[in-house]
Order: C-alpha cells, then structure tokens, then sequence
C-alpha cells in the first residue's frame, strides 16, 4: 500500500503487504453492474440498489453466506482493481498494481500502488484541463465511491475479513475522494462533495491499536489519535513511527491519563542538563521577584556569559513596554521546574541562555529574509532579548508573591517577543534530518501538547507566529508547520488528508484566541473546550485559572476568594462564566461528566477535562435563545425542546405491574412511541459503568419511579424522521417540581423548574422495524377489542369472575395469562400481520412478532406527551 504516506525515517516498518487473492481477474465492465455478472456471487441480481451507493438487505446476506476466501477475493476483484479500472479508465495498466513479494512460505502475487499517485495526479490534470472523457462527472465518481463504501461498511466484512485488505480498498477510496476533490475543485467539502469522507470508520480501532502499541505508543496517545485522526493517511504515518523510549513505561498509563507526565510535586526532583553534571543550583531572591510584581512589571532574567559554570551569574531585570524577552514553555517532567525555591541547576540556567541567544539569531535572519524589519523597529530590535521562565521567575512564596505571578500569566505569554517549547522528546531529533511532516506529527503527540497550562502558553504566541519549538539543533517556528501542511493539502494528494489532520490538530490550540482581541480579550468558551480535550494537569485546582485566563476572566477572582478559595475555584468559575464571550451556552447541559454539588450549580461541570467519545461538540452562539441565565440559587435558565415522558399503560383490565419494566432485558434501551404512532428508541447516554455523574440507575428505573418527567432537547429536527441518515438525537430527562408545573398551567409559557436526572439519546426506529411496530400495534388494538383471555383477567382483576371461590389461586390466573399468550402467538402468526412486516423488507420472525405484541399489550414502552416549543423555559439545576 504504497500509495498511503510513511515518515522516512520509519524504513523498517512502512510496508504493509496486501496479498493477491482474486481467483479471477476483473472483467473490464462497468463498474457498478459487476457483481450482476459474477454469476456464482448474485445469480438473480441485475442492478445494485434502487439509488446509488446501496446494498439492499438481500444482498447483504448473499455475502455473508460466501466464505471467507470468497468473499476476500471477489471483493479485491471489484472495490480495489474494478474501482482503479474504472476511474483511471486508460491510465490504468493492471500488470504496475501486482508484484511477485518473498517470506518464509517461499513466493507470492501481491498488491502494489506505487504508481497510483502519478497516475491519480495525471487523471486530477485531465480533467483540470478539461481533456478527460466526458463520461468523467464528479457524480459518477462519488456513485462508486459511495457503492464502495457501502459495500465495505456491511457486517460480513467483520473481523474476520483480513484487515490489511479492508484497509487496501478503504484507504484507496478516501484518496479517489482526496482525488476527486481536488479534479472538480471542491472548496467546501461538506456541502458540495457527493464523495463518503468517513473511510476511517471502516477499518477497525483494535486493528491500529494493535500496530500503535507495538511500536511503544501510549494507551492515552492510542485514544487521543483515533479521536482525532480523520484520514487513514494519518493513522498509517503514526503506525509507523516508533515511539519505544527505554527511560518511562506507559505500564501505568490507562486512556484517560498518560501517568508518565504526572508531576507529585511532593516528590518531584529538578534534573541537570546532563546525567553525569553535578553542578550547584544558581537561585533567586523570591523578594526581589515580589517587589518588581508590585510594580505590576515582569521579573526577567539576564544570564550573563562566563568561562565557568561556577562564574555564571544572572541579573532580574523589571520589564519595560519595550522589552524583548523569551518566555519558556515546558513540561516539568522533564525536570526544569522546582517547586521548593526559585532554582535551577547551573547547567540548566546555562543552557536556557544559549538557547535564547540562538534563537534571537534564527528570529532576526528569519525576519530579514521575509523583510519583516520596518526602519521604526530597528531601535527596538537593538534591545537585548531577555528570558522568562516559571521556576525562576514566578515566586514560591508568599502566598501572595505567587499569586500576582499568577494573575499576570495572560500577560506573560501574550506580550513576550517569542516563546520557546521545551520538550525533551523533541529535543531529540534534528529538524534538518526529518522531514517536516515528521516534525509536525511528533510536535502535536509531545507531552508538551497533553498538559493543561501550556495550552495558554502556547495559544497566546500562535495568534501572532510567536511561538517556536527547540529540536536538537535550531527551533522550528509554528508558521513553517503551518505553511508546510497547507502546501501539502492544496497542492498534492498522497497526503492530503495527513495535511488535513494537522491543521486541525495545529489549529485545535492555535486558533482559541480571536486574531482581533480588541473588542473582547478572550476566547470563546466553546473553543477552549474543545482544545482542553486530552489534556491533563497535576493540580486540579489550576484548571479554573487557566480556563478564566484564556477566557479573559479576572483571574484574581479565582485567586482571591477567602475561606476555601482553592476547592471552589471552580465554583467562582462558573458564577464569572456569563461575563464571557457567548456566555454560558445552552447545550452545556448535555455534556456528560461530573457535577457540582452547590445549590444552583448543580448542572455546572466540576471538570472539563473528561475526554469521553460521546460528549457532544459545545457550540457558542451570540443568539440569546442559545445562550443560559445563571440564577442566583436556582440553576441556570434556558430555552429548549422538550415534552412529557410517562410509562404506557397496559391493555384494561390487565394487572399494572405483571412484569416490571425495570426487569426487562435491555433496561437501559427503551422504544418510545409519540401520540401520531411514531416509534422511536431511547437509549441510557452512557453506560451505568461510564456515567455516574447524575445516577447510577437505569433508565428503566428513572421513568418508573419519577413523578413529573420530561424530556429536554436541543435538537430542532427532532423528531427525525424513519431511516433518517443523521445522529440520534441528544436530550436529559428532568423531573419537573410539581408546584412549578401548576403555575405552569396558570401562566402561558412559565418556568419549569427541573432537576436534571440522565442524559439520553432518541432517534426514529427504522422503517422497517417501524411496520413491525405498527402491525404489533394493530394487533394489540384487536386483541384488546375482542379477546376472551383479556376479559378472563380483567374479571379475576375485579373480582367478577364466575367462578370468583377459585381464580384468586395463582394457577387459575397463570392460566389465564397462559389463554392470553396463545391469542397473542395467533395474532403474530397470521397472514395480515405477515404480509406488513414482509413489505416493509422483513423476513419473517414469529418470536419476535410476539415480544412486541406482548410489549404493546402490557404497556412496556414509553409515551411521548406534550411537545413544547424551543420558546419554553426551564431552570435546570
């Protein structure tokens, strides 16, 4: 699979070899009637589908009755050597995609795609030129695309199917779709594209999990690339790039947290700049720190040049409006900071001074080649370039001293000349002997990217391409990273989506802060959520600083707060939150993870640094309509969605609770059906495992023992519509106080007061699970009509039954329920109900026939009951 991007550098490891295992070769016909000609796979068919891109359901099981090599080779024949045949049309030359390959079974055909970038770039130049055939439109293209991707997404192509070969054919499609794009210039690839973007999808996680941690990844770095990583180019470079380090073991780590960069600053020991150094520590007078922090200026440090390391001396320096400095970034665990006392090993200081002297040499032949230097900035460019570094310049003590250093962090990073990353993984590896694609990757997987405070750090430089990362010997600025990647997205194809993924992955920290601050200093709390995402910090209560900091929030308000300032920093937090931008936005509501326990902030996250996959995106709007009202002790007020969910009722005459709905198999899926007779399904949001933030009940449990239950949502489509292609819906049961539900009645749209209860998930049933529904419906409707057995049990229920001395025994009335079960399996069983579940696409299935009459009858589902309008308020705590 040569045709998907490898680092240089990773030789050893790049070569995925694709055994040729087609039994017959492909015909040479059209594309997307081939299997009607392989007569041995679909004897009767003649077309795929009645639309574009669609496998019926008769298909499917044809499939899955082939073998596992039959399956491997026709798929081979068709979605990967019929698919390069029919896009590439005469470009395609079927003897460049196979080569004989050697292992210890002796010799074989495989599968090679070194010459499909060339011939994809001719096909792209073609069509550009307007010199390809005309039977070449972006909709053919995407109708082979979308077939193939049906074709993959099936279950017989399950694990068993050989995963390489999977990701042979996926990744050739996502780059005939990279291809496409470019050939017919799609700019907005989510509008305009009729190309599948979601070939990543179909390879399997356990399978880049296995190659990721064979070569020394991190079971949190494993986690953080499948979330983030879109294109299968991207996975295979990172699978490919070795990451063993002899020094730490991920044996502790788990997907959560990397435990190798968690500091205990308890134990924590400054290290030298070398492992045989012995040096003393140079320190700084924590007073003089302070005093300068009074006068609201920075304290910088001059290192001045000696012959020794003993002769190294330094000088604090109070900032000035012109002063150049740099300002570090790094990872403490690589031991450059020092929790105990404003000190370094002299080494380190030494080192930090060459390296602000080197990179004042980069910056200026940088600035002179791009002729960035005006003539007005030459004076300034005279001052010396100064350093800022936490451990040296941020007082341990006082309390106070520490504090000021906090609260003029923004300040720091946003005004300082550059800033440095150090990261002791990157000081590795030399810029001049990796390929700039490399960098980049290894730069956005460093530790340096996986802590919480260096987002700030290295947010606020980016805005403005201030910000710099040292490798082993020069640093590298963030532009380069920038423009390198863009290059790569728009001009080429054999790593487009590579390209794409790390502008994402750049912008995901780089682009928090607005480029113009002048109207408001902050970012938008939707975007600093998103970037916190696989971060970590060693000290909780840092977490509240930096997200007030970033958000341009007061941060002496989170310093300052009196009698257990530190545990309710993020209390103070939230009460700050609707001075921000965008204020506090509604569908905050519905992230998952935990809560606060303060009255009136009980729906506040106590945290946002759970990464958890099913967290929906927050997004931030100037709509007030999107935006919450923090009460002063009753929760936070919203306009949302919603309507009344209660337990069905069973057939009359039927006992209420014969089997309780909190017993029944599946507790925490349950169908759902609106007063028009649409079904739908709702399931738990989280497993209990998973999601204990607001109970740890089921959602069986939470419908039958609540009192006033609706259900919120922010979704303006919902109710979706049968087979409907988008996401189910995201919503949270809430009990509403019954009081606030009268004066509801007396007053048109009135608050309802709520308590938040669990986090759901709602979407249509499919259609043809839907006519299954409707003719159980039916069929409950008639044998609640006429049905003796119903008419038994309801006269035992009342006591009216003719033989009244004897149906109170409990086998009279098992017999009962015995009559009531035979009618129940008569009336899955006839035609009528047979013909409707056929004809919606259904094969036929007694059993199950029955468990939704049974359902229906004794009311084990639950009902949909007046919908409210998004113009209806709650207060939700």
């Amino acid at each position: 699979m040569e045709h998907l991007p490898c680092p240089e550098s990773a030789t050893g490891r790049r070569k995925i070899v694709v055994p040729y295992v087609c039994h017959e070769k492909y015909d040479g016909g059209d594309f997307m009637t081939y299997p009607s000609r392989r007569k041995e796979i679909f004897p009767p068919l003649h077309t795929i589908g009645p639309f574009p891109g669609q496998l019926l359901p008769s298909h499917q099981m044809q499939l899955a009755l082939l073998s596992k090599q039959e399956l491997e080779s026709f798929y081979q024949a068709w979605l990967l050597f019929g698919l390069i045949h029919e896009i590439l049309a005469d470009l395609y030359v079927p003897e460049d995609y196979i080569y004989i390959c050697e292992d210890d079974s002796g010799h074989f055909k495989a599968v090679s795609t070194s010459k499909l970038i060339t011939a994809l770039d001719e096909w792209v130049a073609r069509i550009q030129a307007a010199r390809a055939d005309s039977s070449v439109t972006h909709a053919h293209v995407a109708r082979c695309l979308c077939l193939t991707h049906a074709a993959l997404s099936i279950q017989a192509v399950g694990s068993n199917f050989d995963p390489n070969l999977k990701l042979s054919i996926a990744s050739l499609g996502q780059t005939f779709s990279y291809a496409a794009n470019k050939a017919f210039n799609i700019i907005d690839i989510v509008r305009d594209s009729k190309c599948p973007s979601t070939w990543r999808h179909l390879t399997d996680d356990d399978y880049w999990k296995g190659r990721l941690l064979a070569h020394g990844w991190c079971v949190s770095e494993v986690k953080l690339i499948l979330d983030t990583s879109l294109s299968l180019q991207t996975l295979n470079f990172l699978a490919c790039l070795d990451k063993t380090n002899v020094e730490h073991s991920h044996h502790g780590c788990d997907t959560q947290q990397c435990v190798v960069y968690q500091n205990d600053l308890g134990k924590y020991q400054t290290q030298h700049a070398s492992k045989v150094c012995d040096c003393a520590e140079l320190s700084i007078d924590p007073e003089a720190l302070h005093n300068i922090l009074r006068t609201k200026a920075l304290p910088l440090i001059r290192v001045k040049s000696s012959q020794t390391l003993g002769e190294l001396s330094v000088d604090i320096v109070a900032s000035r409006p012109t002063s150049r400095y740099v300002a570090l970034s790094h990872v403490w665990a690589d031991g450059v900071g020092n929790p105990y006392a404003n000190a370094l090993p002299r080494c380190q200081v030494s080192d930090l001074g060459k390296l602000v002297q080197e990179l004042d040499m980069v910056a200026r032949s940088r600035d002179a080649q791009d002729h960035r230097v005006k003539q007005e900035d030459v004076a300034e460019k005279e001052e010396e370039l100064l350093l800022w570094c936490d451990t040296l310049c941020c007082p341990v003590r006082p309390k106070e001293a520490k504090h000021l250093a906090l609260e003029y962090m923004y300040r720091t990073y946003r005004y300082a000349t550059h800033v440095l990353v150090l990261d002791a993984s990157l000081r590795r590896y030399d810029v001049e002997s990796l390929e700039i694609d490399e960098v980049s990757i290894r730069i956005l997987n460093s530790p340096w990217m996986r802590r919480l405070w260096t987002l700030q750090e290295g947010a606020l430089p980016a805005v403005t391409n201030r910000l710099w990362f040292q490798l082993a010997h020069k640093p590298l600025n963030l532009r380069e990273l920038r423009l390198n990647a863009s290059n790569n997205f728009f001009s080429g194809i054999s790593r487009r989506g590579l390209a794409g993924d790390i502008l994402t992955r750049l912008a995901s920290f780089a682009n928090v802060l607005p480029k113009d601050s002048s109207t408001h200093p902050g970012a938008d709390l939707a975007r600093v959520i998103e970037a916190l995402h696989h971060r970590s910090v060693s000290i909780p209560s840092d977490e509240p600083l930096l997200i007030a900091n970033l958000l341009g929030l007061d941060p002496a308000r989170i310093l300052n707060g009196g009698d257990g300032a530190v545990a309710l920093r993020v209390n103070r937090l939230w009460r700050m939150m609707p001075s921000a931008m965008h204020g506090i936005p509604v569908n905050l509501l519905f992230r998952v993870g935990p809560r606060l326990v303060e009255s009136g902030l009980k729906w506040a996250p106590a945290t946002l640094l759970i990464d958890n996959y099913a967290n929906i995106g927050i997004q931030s709007s100037e709509s007030e309509n999107e935006q919450g009202i923090l009460t002063a002790s009753d929760g936070l007020l919203v306009r949302l969605h919603g309507f009344r969910l209660s337990l069905a009722l069973p057939t009359k005459g039927l006992p209420s609770h014969h089997k309780s709905i909190s017993q029944l198999i599946q507790p925490n899926s349950l169908l759902m059906k609106d007063d028009s007779g649409s079904w739908y399904i709702m399931h738990r949001y989280l497993s209990i495992e998973e999601d204990r933030f607001l109970t740890d009940k089921t959602l069986a449990e939470i419908v039958q023992e609540g009192k006033n239950l609706w259900v919120i949502y922010p979704d303006s489509e919902f109710p979706r519509r049968p087979n409907s292609k988008a996401h189910a819906s995201i919503g949270l049961i809430v009990e509403v106080e019954t009081e606030e539900e009268a004066e509801a009645e007396k007053e048109e749209n009135a608050v309802k007061k709520a308590r938040a209860r669990l986090h759901i998930k709602i979407g249509p049933v499919r259609t043809s699970t839907q006519a299954w529904l409707v003719a159980a419906t039916a069929s409950s409707a008639q044998l609640a009509s006429d049905s003796p057995a119903l008419r038994k049990i309801a006269a035992i229920e009342n006591g009216l039954y003719e033989h009244s001395s004897s149906s109170s025994s409990p086998s009279f009335k098992a017999t009962a329920l015995e009559e009531l079960a035979s009618e129940i399996h008569e009336m899955a069983t006839n035609e009528e109900a047979k013909e409707t579940i056929v004809s919606a696409g259904n094969e036929f299935n007694v059993p199950w026939t029955e468990e939704l009459i049974t359902r229906v009858i004794w009311g084990q589902f639950l009902c949909m009951r007046e919908t409210v309008p998004r113009t209806q308020r709650w207060c939700v705590d």
